[in-house]
């Protein structure tokens, strides 16, 4: 008789038992009890559950070397540093704030850059900084300027002369891309990659782990310059309330920076639209699609697919559409149009537009002029006659319908284009606990959304009525 073979698949413990128990007749013909209290059968059910758990960790360990099956952040942050891609940490919110006086002045008034304004809510202040400065013009009463969410934080560390130093911020929730860093009198520049760092280049990189501890990180004197020993390193950065920072239009009310102009200068602030693009750190799933979708485009804007890759993977940016490509007649000149929505919904600040359009406009070929638009959300109403069964409670039954609604039409689960067909609001609302069946009076057949378009909830009529059993 030949040697039974193992199938190497079965490596759970129900799996291994069976393959030894009838292994176990080939090898000896003295062992005939198979009863669960024989001593050899409980040896056998022992290292079945060992070679259960070895077999757990093996693979979940070997499925950490694959993007598509890591689990664990840092493997997927080593992993997406082998392509060049890096996870997002928290996102700024940006909005535009305007600074107004009670009356005009004969002298421009400038407000500084990194002024710092809060709005006062419930739940906490929420602090903004503008980017820039900004005139108020002579004969004026008030200016627009960009302005981040974040309050300004700062550290400082003594250089050993080490080659590759690394620091340690203290805070988990650093801005994307606020970090400054200055050696003595000296700015130092950001760099992703010290590889095209000289030896003498003042370049330092950030790098975030799992943990979500951010550090500074220097070159060896051959790639990146080494910070002198005894040199005070002074880190910069903006501690963000990521998602939490998008809050609606004119609640930005107090300036905590006092401007001057020989004197205090009586300024009234406030923030016209809403902030938006604030988001936590970058979740595993999105960065197990964004990271390949930026590797096809080689990080260069060519096809639509470069253009909305590269767009969604802008930090702030939720999605991204083309509209379209229009090309000339002479075949020399392109345009493309694209639609964007920020993180959290709403509409995109003019700071994270124009700081979109330089990015794309260093990725694009120079040929192709590009044009960002604003999302447009396109209100659905649902009109229904809601029967109920007579042991349900008709408002509780309505709350969840209405919730129900919220969830299905929420930002993060539609997309630019995406129709709503009938059937799934009829099933959707149909499926609801306590709901016996319904009339939808609205909408009366699919609806189609056109490209730029979101689809967002708009009224909702719910007529309850008791199910005649």
């Amino acid at each position: 008789m030949g040697r039974a073979s193992i199938s190497y698949s079965n490596k759970d413990y129900e799996s291994l038992r069976q393959e030894l128990l009838a292994r176990v007749p080939q090898l000896t013909d003295r062992w005939t009890d198979f009863n669960e209290s024989d001593l050899g059968v409980v040896l056998l059910e022992l290292f079945c559950g060992v070679g259960d758990m070895l077999a757990y960790y093996l693979d979940a360990q070997a499925a950490e070397a694959f993007l598509p099956t890591a689990r664990q952040r840092q493997n997927v942050i080593n992993l997406c540093k082998l392509i060049g891609y890096r996870l997002d940490t928290p996102v700024a919110a940006t909005t535009t704030l305007r600074f107004s006086l009670p009356s005009a002045t004969a002298e421009d008034v400038t407000v500084p850059a990194r002024t710092v304004c809060e709005a006062k809510l419930d739940d906490g202040d929420v602090e903004f900084e503008t980017t820039e400065d900004a005139v108020i013009p002579r004969g004026q009463l008030s200016v627009d300027v960009g302005a981040r969410q974040g309050t300004r934080k700062s550290e400082e560390f003594a250089s050993t002369g080490d080659r590759t130093q690394r620091f340690a911020l203290s805070s988990t929730s650093i801005a994307q891309g606020s970090a400054r860093v200055k050696i003595g009198e000296s700015n130092w520049e950001e760099t992703r990659f010290f590889i095209d760092s000289d030896p003498d280049s003042k370049h330092f990189q950030v790098e975030t782990d799992g943990l979500d501890v951010t550090r500074i990180i220097f070159g060896d004197g051959i790639h990146g310059a080494i910070p002198p020993t005894g040199e005070t390193v002074t880190a910069e950065y903006l501690e963000t309330l990521g998602s939490e920072g998008n809050i609606g239009r004119d609640l930005v009310t107090e300036i905590v920076s006092p401007i001057y102009h020989g004197t205090q200068i009586d300024l009234t602030v406030t923030n016209p639209i809403a902030s938006t693009g604030g988001s936590d750190r970058e979740v595993l799933e999105h960065a197990k699609l964004q990271a390949p979708a930026e590797l096809r485009s080689l990080w260069k804007a060519v096809t639509k697919d470069d253009y909305k890759a590269l767009a969604e993977g802008f930090p702030g940016v939720a999605k991204a559409q083309v509209l379209d490509a229009n090309d000339c007649a002479n075949i020399r000149y392109y345009q493309v149009n694209m639609a964007v929505a920020p993180d959290g919904g709403g509409l995109p600040s003019p700071l994270l537009k124009n700081e979109l359009a330089e990015f794309i406009e260093s990725r694009k070929v120079i040929t192709i002029e590009v044009n960002l638009f604003d999302p447009n959300y396109r209100p659905v109403s649902v009109d229904a006659e809601v029967y109920v069964y007579p042991t349900e409670d008709a408002q509780a039954v309505r709350m969840r319908i209405e919730s129900a609604l919220r969830e299905f039409f929420s930002f993060e689960k539609m997309t630019f284009g995406q129709s709503v067909y009938f059937s799934d609001v009829v099933s959707l609302i149909d499926g609801v606990r306590g709901v016996s069946h319904i009339t939808l009076y609205s909408p009366q057949a699919d609806i189609e959304i056109r490209p730029g378009q979101i689809p967002a909830l708009g009224e909702v009529h719910l007529d309850m009525r008791t199910a005649t059993l």
